[in-house]
């Protein structure tokens, strides 16, 4: 049972590793060149010790301006569990149905349940171990731009092995249920990139800034910034105005107050010291609500444990599906 299994999989899981290998190649060399930069350029001493080191934000500037575009890049990463889900999970049943096999493989001397259960673990253990491969690599390479600018936004939070991984298998997960339901290849890829895409957008927009209670921060609009340079690891969710009483102004309230101010007249160059001016004079403060860098790993077990247990929950409902339909 195991050797058919390989057979039948190995195609999807010998292209992931294909795909890994050519990724790695030049994420190992660009990656090489920009740690090394970051040592001897400055940059982590600059982290490490803000306060004590000149010109720190030219010289992250510099940095980020050669780098951030190859950050940018990776954005694609995000679309590896859709990959998984539509071209292994999916395939996955709905090709047995579509093609009449899983009648051999029902009359074999194991049952139906522990052939489908060995065909859904070994397959998405490899398509988990490919996903951590793939995480540790991206990890690696971002490591200084995540050491600038946080890992709570979505660029660098995907990339991590518990968040990739346990998305991956989601995905995977509905993939292989579309396939028990369509029992068509073709219509099951498209549900689940459609069903996917969905429950990700919905993810990423509303409940992952949801997963903890933001901390706020409220600031003076007459006290100065620090002008010196610091890394910006917090992910702020929101930020707007609010008043003496505590009450936050709507976007609509704070245009109004904005075109008030201006009345018509054209501003001149640096008059957005009107506004400042007006706050103050009228009680209100600026605010940010933002989740602290150190939240990380508590975000990344939120996460992956709710989609864990729902790849769980879709899996054990093929394996229902497939018993009830099949008998």
């Amino acid at each position: 049972m195991l050797w058919l299994i390989w057979r039948q999989h190995r195609g999807e899981l010998l292209a992931a590793a294909l795909l890994l290998a050519v990724v790695a190649v030049p994420l190992i060399v660009t990656g090489v060149a920009m740690h090394q930069e970051y040592q001897s350029g400055g940059i982590g001493a600059c982290v490490a010790d803000p306060a004590g080191q000149r010109g720190c934000a030219q010289l992250v500037d510099q940095f980020l301006g050669r780098h951030t575009e190859w950050g940018n890049r990776l954005v694609w990463v995000t679309f590896l569990p859709s990959l998984a889900g539509v071209f292994i999970g999916a395939p996955l049943l709905a090709r047995e149905f579509e093609h009449g096999t899983w009648r051999l493989a029902f009359t074999q001397s194991v049952t139906r349940t522990r052939w489908l259960a060995a065909k859904l673990a070994l397959v998405g253990a490899g398509v988990a171990v490919l996903a951590c491969a793939f995480a540790t690599l991206f990890t690696w390479w971002r490591a200084p731009l995540d050491e600038l600018g946080g890992r709570l936004r979505t660029a660098a939070f995907i990339v991590a092995a518990p968040s990739l991984a346990s998305l991956t298998l989601l995905a995977f997960a509905v993939g292989v249920l579309a396939g028990a339901l369509l029992r068509r290849t073709i219509a099951a890829m498209a549900v689940t990139l459609a069903v996917f895409i969905t429950v990700r957008l919905t993810m990423e927009e509303y409940l992952r800034p949801r997963y903890r209670t933001p901390l706020v921060r409220i600031t003076d609009p007459t006290t100065r910034p620090d002008i010196g340079w610091r890394p910006s690891t917090d992910w702020a969710v929101d930020n707007g105005w609010i008043d003496g009483s505590g009450q936050r102004l709507t976007d609509g309230r704070k245009s109004a107050i904005i075109r008030q101010i201006y009345d018509g007249n054209r501003p001149a160059q640096g008059s957005g010291n009107l506004v400042e001016q007006y706050m103050a004079e009228h009680g209100l403060r600026h605010y940010t609500e933002y989740h602290p860098g150190s939240s990380f790993w508590a975000f990344q077990a939120i996460e992956s444990i709710w989609a864990l247990g729902l790849a769980a929950v879709l899996l054990a409902a093929t394996i229902w599906i497939v018993r009830r339909r099949t008998m």
